[in-house]
């Protein structure tokens, strides 16, 4: 297995999140399929050839607030992970000269670990980077989500980069 990036455990990385946007929102929505109310990244504010730093701002007006749960709203753990997934997809998506072109999918997801609730008001912070290099358009990444320099979601996912044929 050729491993790309280990960090330490309990390494909180520290974030600037006055720092100029690489990609804006309008970027993202170039190098995505994701569009609102799906999709859930609004900027990235570090991009190397192996990680990614992406911010979510979750506020009150999420749709999936509206029944998860309207008395004590949450931000659903599979929108967690899928929020992990989108920014990796625009690690990898990235480094193709067409990335409109393609679309990312989940192969697998593994050890999920959710360790704090996700509100309105909440900044999270998602860093993912490459554990191995892609092969055959399979990329296997890891990511983790910030709260308040608190872990609060970490997962593993591989994903298939495939090419949008309707596109074309």
């Amino acid at each position: 297995m050729n491993k790309i990036q280990t960090l330490k455990k309990h390494d909180i990385p520290k974030f600037d999140l006055k720092k100029k946007p690489i990609l804006d929102i309008k970027s993202i929505m170039k190098i995505l399929p994701h569009k609102p109310p799906f999709l859930l990244v609004d900027k990235i504010i570090d991009l190397t050839e192996n990680s990614i730093v992406g911010i979510k701002n979750v506020t009150m007006n999420e749709s999936f607030f509206i029944g998860h749960f309207p008395r004590e709203p949450i931000m659903p753990g599979v929108l967690q992970i899928e929020a992990i997934a989108q920014v990796g997809g625009i690690l990898v998506l990235n480094k193709l000269s067409h990335p409109e072109l393609y679309s990312t999918y989940f192969l697998k997801i593994d050890k999920v670990k959710f360790k704090q609730k996700i509100v309105p008001g909440d900044i999270i912070i998602f860093q993912v980077y490459l554990l191995e290099s892609m092969k055959r358009g399979i990329v296997h990444m890891k990511g983790k989500g910030y709260v308040n320099n608190k872990l609060v979601v970490e997962a593993e996912v591989v994903a298939k980069i495939v090419k949008n044929y309707e596109k074309l």
